[in-house]
């Protein structure tokens, strides 16, 4: 007992320099684990690196010996403040990160790390590009941003008509998945995602679990290839497993799947030349107009939009994809969505 009342910290100080220790040692393990191909940071030690980093850092980088004396403050505190705790912690995660950045620009780590100081980027797979040319209209960009996750999809510029691919590509596409070769099966394309689509089949299912429960659900009836409950069925469990919610918070309608696919189908056909640009912004306003009247937000609209992309196939991994694309879309802040009010 003797030697075990010896290494634990027992000061405040102590206290505040273990906790340190602590989410040093953790953010540098998780690097490790992250980035260990990086040249010149596979084989570090971590432990060496940090004990130097702890014995240098009150000499080397201004404001960690106040930052010591507050977090050791805030320990002694935090036996009759529980809140003191949590931001006890929330300092010595922020405490880590400027380390490690602080320690990279004092050339203990190699370049081409992260800063961590303002923690992991969850969305940093999905770029938000913009031409910056200033052809359209800010009323153009608004309603442009109602197709805004298929531009991410594709590495579209979201204020731009252009696609990146090119108008032999587009043509093969939309007559390979669409059927679409002309102006007629284009507008007739869009008029079907805004009046039947995906959401036709789909928006009943999901009533179906949200009104009976979806332990109801039975296996005949997901076994339906008539009826798209089974596939509702897979994103629906799926979504409140990871959400942590209930039938009741799941979507009304995946009308906004049908409506970005919409936005874009008379962009593509645009730039095919099945249509002209007037019938591309009438195709575009009438789309605006249903999901303004659908929809209160683009939280809902997106949300609307990652549920429907999963039922489409009944594929988890596409509801994930789909909902990292809403994620930067409601939280990137040179997103169109964050720019544009609903």
């Amino acid at each position: 007992m003797a030697e075990e009342t010896k290494k634990t910290p027992q000061t405040p100080e102590e206290i505040a320099r273990e906790a340190q220790a602590q989410a040093m040692k953790a953010a540098l393990e998780q690097a490790q684990a992250l980035y260990g191909n990086v040249p010149g940071f596979e084989g570090t030690d971590l432990m060496k690196m940090h004990e130097k980093l702890m014995q240098d850092s009150a000499e080397m980088f201004p404001g960690v010996a106040e930052a010591q004396a507050y977090q050791a403050k805030m320990m002694a505190e935090s036996a009759q403040d529980p809140e003191a705790i949590m931001e006890t912690y929330s300092k010595n995660i922020e405490f880590a990160g400027n380390m490690m950045q602080q320690a990279m620009n004092a050339g203990f780590m190699p370049e081409g790390l992260p800063d961590f100081s303002d923690g992991f980027d969850v969305y940093a797979g999905w770029e938000i590009t913009r031409k910056g040319d200033n052809s359209l209209t800010p009323e153009q960009n608004k309603l442009l941003a109602y197709g805004a996750p298929l531009f991410l999809y594709n590495d579209d510029n979201v204020d731009s008509l252009e696609s990146t691919a090119g108008t032999d590509t587009l043509k093969e596409m939309l007559e390979e998945w669409w059927e679409v070769t002309d102006r007629k099966s284009a507008l007739e394309t869009i008029s079907w995602l805004l009046n039947e689509g995906q959401h036709a089949g789909a928006d009943p299912a999901l009533a179906e679990i949200r009104q009976r429960g979806i332990e109801a659900i039975t296996e005949e009836e997901k076994a339906d290839e008539d009826s798209k409950i089974g596939d509702a069925f897979t994103i629906a469990e799926f979504v409140m497993g990871v959400n942590e919610t209930t039938e009741a918070d799941l979507p009304e309608t995946v009308l906004a799947w049908d409506l970005v696919r919409a936005v874009n189908m008379a962009r593509w056909a645009f730039i095919c030349g099945y249509i002209n640009e007037d019938e591309m912004w009438e195709a575009i306003r009438t789309t605006a107009g249903i999901a303004k009247e659908s929809f209160s937000s683009w939280e809902e609209y997106g949300n609307s939009f990652a549920v429907g992309r999963g039922i489409w196939r009944g594929e988890t991994d596409d509801y994930e994809t789909a909902d990292e694309v809403v994620g930067a879309l409601l939280n990137k802040e040179d997103s169109p969505w964050k720019a544009i009010e609903w």
